[in-house]
Protein backbone atom coordinates (compact mmCIF):
# COMPACT_ATOMS: atom_id res chain seq x y z
CA UNK A 1 0.00 0.00 0.00
CA UNK A 2 2.71 2.42 0.91
CA UNK A 3 4.86 1.00 -2.17
CA UNK A 4 1.51 2.44 -4.36
CA UNK A 5 1.07 5.67 -2.56
CA UNK A 6 4.86 7.40 -2.94
CA UNK A 7 4.61 7.60 -6.98
CA UNK A 8 0.93 9.33 -7.09
CA UNK A 9 3.16 11.94 -4.41
CA UNK A 10 6.03 12.15 -6.64
CA UNK A 11 3.87 13.07 -9.80
CA UNK A 12 1.57 15.48 -7.67
CA UNK A 13 5.17 17.17 -6.54
CA UNK A 14 6.15 17.14 -10.25
CA UNK A 15 3.13 18.78 -11.47
CA UNK A 16 3.30 21.46 -8.79
CA UNK A 17 6.06 22.35 -10.31
CA UNK A 18 5.31 22.46 -13.61
CA UNK A 19 1.99 23.87 -13.17
CA UNK A 20 3.42 27.90 -12.98
CA UNK A 21 5.89 27.41 -15.72
CA UNK A 22 3.41 25.93 -18.24
CA UNK A 23 0.28 28.81 -17.16
CA UNK A 24 3.33 31.66 -17.75
CA UNK A 25 4.00 29.90 -20.92
CA UNK A 26 0.08 29.75 -22.00
CA UNK A 27 -0.52 33.51 -21.22
CA UNK A 28 2.68 34.64 -23.18
CA UNK A 29 1.51 32.26 -26.21
CA UNK A 30 -1.58 34.02 -26.11
CA UNK A 31 -0.37 37.63 -25.72
CA UNK A 32 1.92 37.14 -28.61
CA UNK A 33 -0.85 35.58 -30.90
CA UNK A 34 -3.13 38.91 -29.39
CA UNK A 35 -0.58 40.96 -30.93
CA UNK A 36 0.00 39.56 -34.14
CA UNK A 37 -3.77 39.78 -34.80
CA UNK A 38 -4.49 43.22 -33.32
CA UNK A 39 -5.72 45.98 -35.56
CA UNK A 40 -3.08 49.15 -35.34
CA UNK A 41 -6.69 51.53 -35.47
CA UNK A 42 -8.34 49.88 -33.11
CA UNK A 43 -9.17 53.24 -31.84
CA UNK A 44 -11.42 53.55 -34.57
CA UNK A 45 -14.82 52.57 -34.67
CA UNK A 46 -16.83 49.52 -36.32
CA UNK A 47 -18.58 52.86 -38.12
CA UNK A 48 -15.36 54.96 -38.92
CA UNK A 49 -13.30 51.48 -40.22
CA UNK A 50 -16.24 51.07 -42.42
CA UNK A 51 -15.65 54.42 -43.57
CA UNK A 52 -12.83 54.01 -44.65
CA UNK A 53 -12.99 50.67 -46.05
CA UNK A 54 -15.34 52.60 -48.56
CA UNK A 55 -13.24 55.39 -49.33
CA UNK A 56 -9.51 53.80 -48.98
CA UNK A 57 -8.23 57.09 -51.75
CA UNK A 58 -8.51 60.13 -50.90
CA UNK A 59 -7.96 63.20 -53.43
CA UNK A 60 -5.50 65.27 -52.01
CA UNK A 61 -5.14 69.30 -53.64
CA UNK A 62 -1.23 70.00 -53.98
CA UNK A 63 0.57 73.70 -55.39
CA UNK A 64 4.02 73.55 -57.03
CA UNK A 65 4.65 77.05 -55.34
CA UNK A 66 3.20 77.33 -51.26
CA UNK A 67 6.45 76.37 -49.75
CA UNK A 68 7.13 75.15 -47.27
CA UNK A 69 3.88 73.37 -46.72
CA UNK A 70 3.39 71.99 -50.28
CA UNK A 71 6.00 72.37 -53.82
CA UNK A 72 7.18 71.14 -56.27
CA UNK A 73 10.86 69.79 -55.79
CA UNK A 74 13.69 69.84 -58.34
CA UNK A 75 12.61 65.98 -59.25
CA UNK A 76 9.13 67.17 -60.35
CA UNK A 77 7.62 65.24 -57.02
CA UNK A 78 5.39 66.76 -54.45
CA UNK A 79 7.01 67.91 -51.07
CA UNK A 80 6.54 69.71 -47.63
CA UNK A 81 5.45 70.21 -44.42
CA UNK A 82 1.97 69.08 -45.27
CA UNK A 83 3.03 65.61 -47.12
CA UNK A 84 4.80 64.66 -44.03
CA UNK A 85 1.14 65.30 -42.55
CA UNK A 86 -0.27 63.39 -44.94
CA UNK A 87 1.72 60.37 -44.90
CA UNK A 88 1.26 60.30 -41.46
CA UNK A 89 -2.29 60.11 -41.23
CA UNK A 90 -2.09 57.89 -44.16
CA UNK A 91 -0.22 55.07 -41.64
CA UNK A 92 -2.46 56.30 -38.29
CA UNK A 93 -6.34 55.82 -40.62
CA UNK A 94 -5.38 53.32 -43.60
CA UNK A 95 -6.27 55.72 -45.83
CA UNK A 96 -3.88 56.57 -49.15
CA UNK A 97 -3.76 60.15 -49.89
CA UNK A 98 -3.31 60.96 -53.38
CA UNK A 99 -1.65 64.24 -54.31
CA UNK A 100 -3.37 65.65 -57.53
CA UNK A 101 -1.19 67.71 -60.14
CA UNK A 102 -0.59 70.86 -58.97
CA UNK A 103 -2.34 73.99 -59.25
CA UNK A 104 -2.67 77.32 -57.64
CA UNK A 105 -4.10 77.84 -54.23
CA UNK A 106 -7.51 79.49 -55.30
CA UNK A 107 -7.67 76.52 -57.95
CA UNK A 108 -7.29 74.28 -55.30
CA UNK A 109 -9.94 76.21 -53.23
CA UNK A 110 -12.60 76.18 -55.47
CA UNK A 111 -11.95 72.29 -56.47
CA UNK A 112 -12.56 71.15 -52.61
CA UNK A 113 -15.73 73.51 -52.72
CA UNK A 114 -16.66 71.87 -55.71
CA UNK A 115 -16.53 68.05 -54.59
CA UNK A 116 -13.25 67.57 -57.11
CA UNK A 117 -10.93 67.38 -54.55
CA UNK A 118 -11.63 65.26 -51.03
CA UNK A 119 -9.31 67.60 -49.13
CA UNK A 120 -6.80 70.70 -48.77
CA UNK A 121 -3.72 70.34 -46.21
CA UNK A 122 -2.60 73.24 -44.54
CA UNK A 123 -5.62 75.50 -44.89
CA UNK A 124 -6.81 78.00 -42.29
CA UNK A 125 -10.83 77.53 -40.89
CA UNK A 126 -12.64 81.36 -42.19
CA UNK A 127 -16.19 82.25 -41.96
CA UNK A 128 -16.66 82.17 -46.03
CA UNK A 129 -14.94 78.99 -46.56
CA UNK A 130 -17.46 77.19 -43.60
CA UNK A 131 -20.08 77.63 -46.27
CA UNK A 132 -18.87 74.85 -48.27
CA UNK A 133 -15.58 72.98 -46.49
CA UNK A 134 -15.47 71.14 -43.54
CA UNK A 135 -11.87 71.91 -41.14
CA UNK A 136 -10.47 69.59 -38.53
CA UNK A 137 -8.53 71.19 -35.91
CA UNK A 138 -5.59 73.25 -36.23
CA UNK A 139 -2.01 71.61 -36.34
CA UNK A 140 0.15 74.25 -36.89
CA UNK A 141 0.44 77.88 -36.86
CA UNK A 142 2.28 80.96 -38.78
CA UNK A 143 2.30 84.89 -38.65
CA UNK A 144 1.70 86.80 -41.34
CA UNK A 145 3.96 89.58 -41.98
CA UNK A 146 4.68 92.71 -43.60
CA UNK A 147 7.22 92.99 -46.40
CA UNK A 148 9.25 96.17 -47.85
CA UNK A 149 12.36 96.15 -50.61
CA UNK A 150 15.76 97.16 -48.93
CA UNK A 151 16.13 100.24 -48.86
CA UNK A 152 12.59 101.72 -48.95
CA UNK A 153 11.65 103.13 -45.61
CA UNK A 154 10.31 100.90 -42.75
CA UNK A 155 7.62 100.75 -40.83
CA UNK A 156 3.57 99.93 -40.80
CA UNK A 157 1.04 100.03 -43.86
CA UNK A 158 0.38 103.49 -44.17
CA UNK A 159 -2.87 105.13 -44.30
CA UNK A 160 -4.48 104.61 -48.58
CA UNK A 161 -0.98 102.50 -49.37
CA UNK A 162 -1.73 99.53 -51.45
CA UNK A 163 -0.59 96.08 -50.28
CA UNK A 164 0.16 92.93 -52.95
CA UNK A 165 -1.90 89.39 -51.27
CA UNK A 166 -1.76 86.01 -53.32
CA UNK A 167 -5.21 85.02 -54.71
CA UNK A 168 -7.86 83.01 -52.19
CA UNK A 169 -5.54 83.66 -49.09
CA UNK A 170 -7.73 84.62 -45.94
CA UNK A 171 -5.13 87.31 -44.92
CA UNK A 172 -6.95 89.22 -47.69
CA UNK A 173 -9.95 89.39 -45.46
CA UNK A 174 -8.33 90.22 -42.58
CA UNK A 175 -6.49 93.38 -44.35
CA UNK A 176 -9.66 94.55 -46.03
CA UNK A 177 -11.41 94.56 -42.33
CA UNK A 178 -8.46 96.02 -40.85
CA UNK A 179 -6.84 98.36 -42.80
CA UNK A 180 -9.77 99.81 -44.86
CA UNK A 181 -8.08 102.48 -46.37
CA UNK A 182 -5.87 99.82 -47.57
CA UNK A 183 -6.09 99.03 -51.38
CA UNK A 184 -5.67 95.17 -51.76
CA UNK A 185 -3.91 94.57 -55.01
CA UNK A 186 -4.39 90.62 -55.98
CA UNK A 187 -2.20 88.11 -57.65
CA UNK A 188 -2.39 85.01 -58.83
CA UNK A 189 0.12 83.72 -56.32
CA UNK A 190 3.12 83.91 -53.46
CA UNK A 191 5.76 83.75 -56.27
CA UNK A 192 4.31 86.28 -58.03
CA UNK A 193 3.74 88.60 -54.81
CA UNK A 194 7.47 88.61 -54.63
CA UNK A 195 8.16 89.46 -57.88
CA UNK A 196 5.83 92.33 -57.81
CA UNK A 197 7.26 93.36 -54.96
CA UNK A 198 11.02 92.64 -55.48
CA UNK A 199 10.64 94.68 -59.23
CA UNK A 200 9.07 97.78 -57.31
CA UNK A 201 5.61 97.15 -58.88
CA UNK A 202 4.39 97.53 -55.29
CA UNK A 203 5.16 99.31 -52.51
CA UNK A 204 4.26 96.37 -49.49
CA UNK A 205 3.11 93.21 -49.55
CA UNK A 206 1.38 90.54 -47.21
CA UNK A 207 2.44 87.01 -46.47
CA UNK A 208 3.13 84.11 -44.06
CA UNK A 209 6.46 84.22 -42.66
CA UNK A 210 6.98 80.74 -43.39
CA UNK A 211 6.08 80.80 -47.06
CA UNK A 212 8.07 84.16 -47.58
CA UNK A 213 11.36 82.76 -46.33
CA UNK A 214 11.39 79.52 -48.53
CA UNK A 215 10.06 81.45 -51.92
CA UNK A 216 12.88 84.62 -51.13
CA UNK A 217 15.25 81.72 -50.70
CA UNK A 218 14.44 79.50 -53.18
CA UNK A 219 14.02 82.02 -55.76
CA UNK A 220 16.84 84.14 -54.84
CA UNK A 221 15.04 87.75 -54.12
CA UNK A 222 17.46 89.06 -52.16
CA UNK A 223 16.09 92.75 -51.91
CA UNK A 224 13.32 91.95 -49.69
CA UNK A 225 12.61 92.53 -46.02
CA UNK A 226 10.64 91.55 -42.94
CA UNK A 227 9.28 95.14 -41.48
CA UNK A 228 6.36 94.28 -39.08
CA UNK A 229 4.12 91.62 -37.51
CA UNK A 230 0.39 93.03 -39.17
CA UNK A 231 -1.49 90.61 -36.22
CA UNK A 232 -2.98 88.06 -37.83
CA UNK A 233 -1.55 84.08 -37.81
CA UNK A 234 -2.39 81.44 -40.23
CA UNK A 235 -3.79 78.06 -37.79
CA UNK A 236 -3.83 75.59 -40.33
CA UNK A 237 -5.30 72.50 -40.56
CA UNK A 238 -7.10 70.20 -43.02
CA UNK A 239 -9.91 71.11 -45.36
CA UNK A 240 -12.45 68.24 -46.33
CA UNK A 241 -15.63 67.65 -48.17
CA UNK A 242 -18.49 69.37 -46.10
CA UNK A 243 -20.30 66.37 -47.54
CA UNK A 244 -18.37 63.93 -45.65
CA UNK A 245 -18.08 64.55 -41.60
CA UNK A 246 -17.26 61.44 -41.08
CA UNK A 247 -13.60 62.46 -42.66
CA UNK A 248 -13.07 65.07 -40.75
CA UNK A 249 -14.34 62.87 -37.76
CA UNK A 250 -11.34 60.19 -38.42
CA UNK A 251 -8.84 63.12 -39.16
CA UNK A 252 -9.25 64.78 -35.65
CA UNK A 253 -8.58 61.55 -34.17
CA UNK A 254 -5.74 61.05 -36.05
CA UNK A 255 -4.56 64.54 -35.62
CA UNK A 256 -4.46 63.95 -31.84
CA UNK A 257 -2.78 60.66 -31.86
CA UNK A 258 0.39 62.89 -33.11
CA UNK A 259 1.84 64.09 -29.94
CA UNK A 260 4.04 67.34 -29.45
CA UNK A 261 7.63 65.97 -30.00
CA UNK A 262 6.57 64.48 -33.43
CA UNK A 263 4.44 67.48 -34.28
CA UNK A 264 7.62 70.19 -33.31
CA UNK A 265 10.03 67.27 -35.32
CA UNK A 266 7.84 67.72 -38.24
CA UNK A 267 8.50 71.59 -38.40
CA UNK A 268 12.00 72.02 -37.75
CA UNK A 269 12.18 69.72 -41.14
CA UNK A 270 10.09 72.94 -42.93
CA UNK A 271 9.89 75.96 -40.70
CA UNK A 272 12.74 75.24 -37.16
CA UNK A 273 10.11 77.04 -35.40
CA UNK A 274 10.12 75.89 -31.45
CA UNK A 275 6.59 75.88 -29.00
CA UNK A 276 9.17 76.86 -26.20
CA UNK A 277 9.65 80.41 -25.84
CA UNK A 278 12.17 80.91 -23.84
CA UNK A 279 14.06 78.02 -26.27
CA UNK A 280 12.87 79.71 -29.29
CA UNK A 281 14.62 82.95 -27.72
CA UNK A 282 17.45 81.15 -27.51
CA UNK A 283 17.69 79.49 -30.81
CA UNK A 284 17.17 82.66 -32.46
CA UNK A 285 19.61 84.55 -30.83
CA UNK A 286 22.41 82.22 -31.24
CA UNK A 287 21.23 81.69 -34.98
CA UNK A 288 21.66 85.26 -35.60
CA UNK A 289 25.01 85.28 -33.88
CA UNK A 290 26.20 82.65 -36.22
CA UNK A 291 24.72 83.96 -39.57
CA UNK A 292 26.21 87.18 -38.70
CA UNK A 293 29.52 85.64 -38.19
CA UNK A 294 29.34 83.90 -41.19
CA UNK A 295 28.25 87.47 -43.01
CA UNK A 296 31.39 89.11 -41.50
CA UNK A 297 33.75 85.85 -42.67
CA UNK A 298 32.36 85.71 -45.77
CA UNK A 299 32.74 89.64 -46.28
CA UNK A 300 36.57 89.18 -45.04
CA UNK A 301 36.55 86.86 -47.98
CA UNK A 302 35.19 89.16 -50.50
CA UNK A 303 37.32 91.98 -49.08
CA UNK A 304 40.50 90.02 -49.24
CA UNK A 305 40.01 88.75 -52.30
CA UNK A 306 39.42 92.20 -53.97
CA UNK A 307 42.66 93.24 -52.73
CA UNK A 308 44.49 89.98 -54.20
CA UNK A 309 42.66 90.65 -57.42
CA UNK A 310 43.85 94.22 -57.65
CA UNK A 311 47.31 93.11 -56.51
CA UNK A 312 47.23 90.56 -59.27
CA UNK A 313 45.96 93.54 -61.76
CA UNK A 314 49.17 95.53 -60.64
CA UNK A 315 51.26 92.28 -60.94
CA UNK A 316 50.18 92.17 -64.60
CA UNK A 317 50.18 95.51 -65.36
CA UNK A 318 54.13 95.31 -64.81
CA UNK A 319 54.42 92.45 -66.44
CA UNK A 320 53.12 94.24 -69.76
CA UNK A 321 55.50 97.35 -69.27
CA UNK A 322 58.38 94.75 -69.78
CA UNK A 323 56.44 93.09 -72.78
CA UNK A 324 56.22 96.27 -74.04
CA UNK A 325 59.88 96.66 -74.44
CA UNK A 326 60.01 93.70 -76.83
CA UNK A 327 56.82 93.76 -79.06
CA UNK A 328 55.08 96.96 -80.75
CA UNK A 329 53.26 99.73 -78.63
CA UNK A 330 49.93 98.41 -80.13
CA UNK A 331 49.77 94.91 -80.04
CA UNK A 332 50.90 95.61 -75.84
CA UNK A 333 48.38 97.86 -75.75
CA UNK A 334 45.72 95.72 -77.44
CA UNK A 335 47.12 93.24 -75.07
CA UNK A 336 47.17 94.94 -71.63
CA UNK A 337 43.25 96.09 -72.64
CA UNK A 338 42.49 92.22 -72.98
CA UNK A 339 43.87 91.02 -69.84
CA UNK A 340 41.67 94.37 -68.13
CA UNK A 341 38.96 93.53 -69.28
CA UNK A 342 38.68 89.67 -68.47
CA UNK A 343 40.41 90.37 -64.74
CA UNK A 344 37.94 93.05 -64.15
CA UNK A 345 34.95 90.73 -65.18
CA UNK A 346 36.20 87.77 -63.28
CA UNK A 347 36.00 90.38 -60.58
CA UNK A 348 32.71 91.94 -60.86
CA UNK A 349 31.10 88.35 -61.33
CA UNK A 350 32.55 87.34 -58.36
CA UNK A 351 31.19 89.81 -56.86
CA UNK A 352 28.05 90.41 -57.73
CA UNK A 353 27.60 86.61 -57.09
CA UNK A 354 28.87 87.02 -53.20
CA UNK A 355 26.87 90.04 -52.47
CA UNK A 356 23.39 87.86 -53.88
CA UNK A 357 24.96 85.06 -51.36
CA UNK A 358 25.26 87.42 -48.71
CA UNK A 359 22.28 89.78 -49.17
CA UNK A 360 20.34 86.37 -48.70
CA UNK A 361 20.67 86.00 -45.14
CA UNK A 362 21.40 89.12 -44.24
CA UNK A 363 18.01 89.97 -44.76
CA UNK A 364 16.77 87.24 -43.11
CA UNK A 365 18.89 88.55 -40.02
CA UNK A 366 17.03 92.01 -40.77
CA UNK A 367 13.79 90.47 -40.68
CA UNK A 368 13.92 88.03 -37.81
CA UNK A 369 16.11 90.70 -35.62
CA UNK A 370 12.82 93.07 -35.88
CA UNK A 371 10.48 90.23 -35.36
CA UNK A 372 12.24 90.00 -32.15
CA UNK A 373 12.12 93.12 -31.04
CA UNK A 374 8.31 93.88 -32.00
CA UNK A 375 6.93 90.72 -31.04
CA UNK A 376 3.98 91.83 -28.67
CA UNK A 377 3.30 88.12 -27.71
CA UNK A 378 7.14 87.22 -27.01
CA UNK A 379 8.96 90.75 -25.66
CA UNK A 380 12.42 90.60 -24.78
CA UNK A 381 14.31 91.88 -22.17
CA UNK A 382 16.45 94.80 -21.89
CA UNK A 383 19.66 92.64 -22.09
CA UNK A 384 18.09 90.21 -25.24
CA UNK A 385 17.16 94.01 -27.15
CA UNK A 386 20.03 95.59 -26.61
CA UNK A 387 22.02 92.07 -28.08
CA UNK A 388 18.98 91.95 -31.05
CA UNK A 389 19.61 95.71 -31.54
CA UNK A 390 23.45 95.36 -32.09
CA UNK A 391 22.32 92.55 -34.58
CA UNK A 392 20.09 95.17 -36.47
CA UNK A 393 22.61 98.09 -36.36
CA UNK A 394 25.64 95.13 -37.84
CA UNK A 395 23.68 93.98 -40.05
CA UNK A 396 22.17 97.18 -42.06
CA UNK A 397 26.06 98.70 -41.84
CA UNK A 398 26.74 95.35 -43.86
CA UNK A 399 24.12 95.77 -46.22
CA UNK A 400 25.31 99.12 -47.20
CA UNK A 401 28.47 98.21 -47.32
CA UNK A 402 27.81 94.98 -49.90
CA UNK A 403 25.40 97.20 -52.09
CA UNK A 404 28.80 100.25 -52.22
CA UNK A 405 31.05 97.73 -53.16
CA UNK A 406 28.83 96.30 -56.05
CA UNK A 407 28.48 99.74 -57.08
CA UNK A 408 31.82 100.22 -57.38
CA UNK A 409 32.82 97.03 -58.73
CA UNK A 410 30.13 98.19 -61.60
CA UNK A 411 31.54 101.22 -62.18
CA UNK A 412 35.11 100.30 -62.62
CA UNK A 413 34.05 96.97 -64.92
CA UNK A 414 32.20 99.98 -67.12
CA UNK A 415 28.70 97.84 -66.62
CA UNK A 416 26.91 100.34 -65.10
CA UNK A 417 23.89 101.70 -66.79
CA UNK A 418 24.13 105.87 -66.55
CA UNK A 419 21.70 107.89 -68.97
CA UNK A 420 22.02 111.92 -68.80
CA UNK A 421 18.63 113.42 -69.97
CA UNK A 422 16.92 116.49 -69.32
CA UNK A 423 15.66 117.20 -65.99
CA UNK A 424 14.70 120.20 -63.47
CA UNK A 425 16.94 119.80 -60.38
CA UNK A 426 14.91 121.59 -58.16
CA UNK A 427 12.28 118.99 -57.38
CA UNK A 428 15.30 116.28 -56.75
CA UNK A 429 17.16 118.48 -54.47
CA UNK A 430 13.65 118.68 -52.62
CA UNK A 431 13.43 115.43 -52.67
CA UNK A 432 16.59 114.64 -51.35
CA UNK A 433 16.36 117.41 -48.46
CA UNK A 434 13.17 115.69 -47.48
CA UNK A 435 14.49 112.10 -47.37
CA UNK A 436 17.60 113.57 -45.07
CA UNK A 437 15.35 115.32 -42.76
CA UNK A 438 14.81 112.55 -39.92
CA UNK A 439 18.95 112.06 -39.63
CA UNK A 440 19.64 115.48 -39.64
CA UNK A 441 17.48 116.31 -36.69
CA UNK A 442 18.40 113.32 -35.10
CA UNK A 443 22.17 114.34 -35.13
CA UNK A 444 20.69 118.57 -34.15
CA UNK A 445 21.91 119.46 -37.41
CA UNK A 446 19.80 122.28 -39.21
CA UNK A 447 18.96 121.16 -43.29
CA UNK A 448 17.85 123.46 -45.34
CA UNK A 449 17.53 123.99 -49.26
CA UNK A 450 18.92 127.06 -50.66
CA UNK A 451 16.39 128.08 -53.46
CA UNK A 452 12.19 128.86 -53.15
CA UNK A 453 9.66 127.00 -55.29
CA UNK A 454 9.75 129.88 -57.35
CA UNK A 455 13.26 129.93 -58.12
CA UNK A 456 12.79 126.32 -59.17
CA UNK A 457 11.08 127.69 -62.55
CA UNK A 458 13.91 129.82 -63.75
CA UNK A 459 16.88 127.36 -63.38
CA UNK A 460 17.77 125.70 -66.32
CA UNK A 461 17.27 122.40 -67.61
CA UNK A 462 20.58 120.14 -66.33
CA UNK A 463 21.76 117.20 -68.57
CA UNK A 464 21.82 114.18 -65.52
CA UNK A 465 21.16 110.82 -64.86
CA UNK A 466 18.10 110.89 -62.41
CA UNK A 467 18.54 108.15 -60.43
CA UNK A 468 22.68 108.67 -60.00
CA UNK A 469 22.87 112.43 -59.45
CA UNK A 470 20.26 111.91 -56.61
CA UNK A 471 22.40 108.52 -55.28
CA UNK A 472 25.95 111.20 -55.36
CA UNK A 473 23.30 114.01 -53.64
CA UNK A 474 22.64 111.60 -50.86
CA UNK A 475 25.70 110.64 -50.30
CA UNK A 476 27.45 113.80 -49.83
CA UNK A 477 24.27 115.10 -47.62
CA UNK A 478 24.35 112.24 -45.43
CA UNK A 479 28.34 113.16 -44.78
CA UNK A 480 27.55 116.60 -44.32
CA UNK A 481 25.30 115.53 -41.29
CA UNK A 482 27.61 112.95 -39.85
CA UNK A 483 30.40 114.70 -39.97
CA UNK A 484 29.24 117.89 -38.42
CA UNK A 485 28.37 118.73 -34.78
CA UNK A 486 25.16 119.80 -32.85
CA UNK A 487 23.82 123.25 -33.62
CA UNK A 488 25.45 122.98 -36.90
CA UNK A 489 23.72 123.71 -40.38
CA UNK A 490 23.90 122.09 -43.72
CA UNK A 491 22.72 124.14 -47.13
CA UNK A 492 21.94 122.45 -50.17
CA UNK A 493 21.93 124.93 -53.62
CA UNK A 494 21.66 125.10 -57.26
CA UNK A 495 22.41 128.09 -59.72
CA UNK A 496 23.08 128.37 -63.27
CA UNK A 497 26.21 129.33 -64.69
CA UNK A 498 27.89 130.95 -67.76
CA UNK A 499 29.70 127.26 -69.06
CA UNK A 500 26.77 124.89 -67.17
CA UNK A 501 24.91 124.24 -63.72
CA UNK A 502 26.60 123.93 -60.14
CA UNK A 503 25.14 122.18 -57.07
CA UNK A 504 26.46 122.85 -53.71
CA UNK A 505 26.43 120.89 -50.53
CA UNK A 506 27.74 123.18 -47.58
CA UNK A 507 27.99 122.90 -43.78
CA UNK A 508 29.65 124.19 -40.87
CA UNK A 509 30.87 121.14 -39.76
CA UNK A 510 35.01 119.68 -38.57
CA UNK A 511 35.97 120.05 -42.26
CA UNK A 512 39.06 118.86 -43.73
CA UNK A 513 43.03 119.63 -43.88
CA UNK A 514 45.10 119.28 -46.63
CA UNK A 515 46.71 116.48 -45.99
CA UNK A 516 42.63 114.64 -46.17
CA UNK A 517 41.84 116.25 -49.18
CA UNK A 518 44.80 114.81 -51.00
CA UNK A 519 43.46 111.82 -49.58
CA UNK A 520 39.77 111.87 -50.09
CA UNK A 521 39.00 110.22 -53.26
CA UNK A 522 40.90 107.12 -52.58
CA UNK A 523 39.07 103.62 -52.22
CA UNK A 524 38.67 102.23 -48.53
CA UNK A 525 40.72 105.36 -47.02
CA UNK A 526 38.67 106.61 -43.91
CA UNK A 527 41.12 109.76 -43.68
CA UNK A 528 41.88 108.45 -39.73
CA UNK A 529 37.97 109.08 -38.95
CA UNK A 530 37.44 105.73 -37.36
CA UNK A 531 34.94 107.00 -34.64
CA UNK A 532 32.64 107.81 -37.27
CA UNK A 533 30.23 104.99 -38.87
CA UNK A 534 31.57 104.35 -42.88
CA UNK A 535 34.06 102.36 -45.24
CA UNK A 536 35.72 104.65 -47.56
CA UNK A 537 34.19 104.47 -50.66
CA UNK A 538 30.77 106.78 -50.90
CA UNK A 539 32.83 109.63 -52.55
CA UNK A 540 35.08 107.37 -54.49
CA UNK A 541 31.29 106.13 -56.35
CA UNK A 542 30.25 109.72 -56.32
CA UNK A 543 33.66 110.82 -58.31
CA UNK A 544 33.21 108.31 -60.79
CA UNK A 545 29.42 108.96 -61.57
CA UNK A 546 29.77 112.55 -61.96
CA UNK A 547 32.49 111.85 -64.42
CA UNK A 548 30.47 109.16 -66.01
CA UNK A 549 27.68 111.92 -66.42
CA UNK A 550 29.92 114.44 -68.39
CA UNK A 551 30.46 116.35 -64.93
CA UNK A 552 32.98 116.64 -62.26
CA UNK A 553 32.64 117.10 -58.50
CA UNK A 554 34.90 120.02 -56.20
CA UNK A 555 36.17 120.53 -52.49
CA UNK A 556 36.53 123.88 -50.92
CA UNK A 557 37.27 122.96 -47.30
CA UNK A 558 39.55 124.03 -44.69
CA UNK A 559 39.81 121.87 -41.04
CA UNK A 560 37.20 123.41 -38.05
CA UNK A 561 35.49 125.66 -40.70
CA UNK A 562 33.09 123.38 -42.60
CA UNK A 563 32.99 122.21 -46.07
CA UNK A 564 31.58 122.85 -49.90
CA UNK A 565 30.94 119.83 -52.14
CA UNK A 566 30.58 121.39 -55.56
CA UNK A 567 28.32 118.96 -58.62
CA UNK A 568 29.02 120.65 -62.12
CA UNK A 569 26.95 119.61 -64.79
CA UNK A 570 26.60 120.40 -68.30
CA UNK A 571 23.07 122.12 -68.38
CA UNK A 572 20.39 122.18 -71.71
CA UNK A 573 20.63 124.87 -74.27
CA UNK A 574 17.47 127.03 -74.03
CA UNK A 575 15.25 126.52 -77.30
CA UNK A 576 14.88 129.44 -79.11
Amino acid sequence: MVNAVLPVARILRMFSRLFPIALIAAVAWLSLAGQGHADPRDWLTPEERAWVAQHPVLRVGASATYGPFTFTDQEGRTAGLSVDYAQRLSELTGLRFEFQPAKTFAENLTALSDDQLDLLMSLRETPERTATIGFTRPYISVPAVLLRRVGDPAGPLQPGEAVAVARGYAVGSFLKDRYATNPVRVEADDRTVLRRLAGGEVGAAVMDLAGATYLMRHEGIGNLRVVDDIGFAYSLGIGYRRDWPMLGRILDKALTRIGESERQAIADRWITQDSSLMRWQRRALWGFGIALVLVLAGLGLVLLWNRALQRQVRLRGEQLQRELAERTRLQDVDRAREMAEVTSKTKSEFLSQASHELRTPLNAVLGFSQLLAQDPKRPLDEVQQTRVRHIDEAAKHLLVLIEDMMTLSRVEANTLTVQALPLQAGPLLRRCVELAQPAAEAAGVQLELGITPEEDQTLPLVQADPIRLEQVLHNLISNAIKYNRRGGWVQVRARAEPRGFRIEVADNGIGLSAEQRAQLFQPFNRLGRVEQPGHGIGLVICKQLMERMGGRILVDSESGQGSRFTLELPAVPAMG
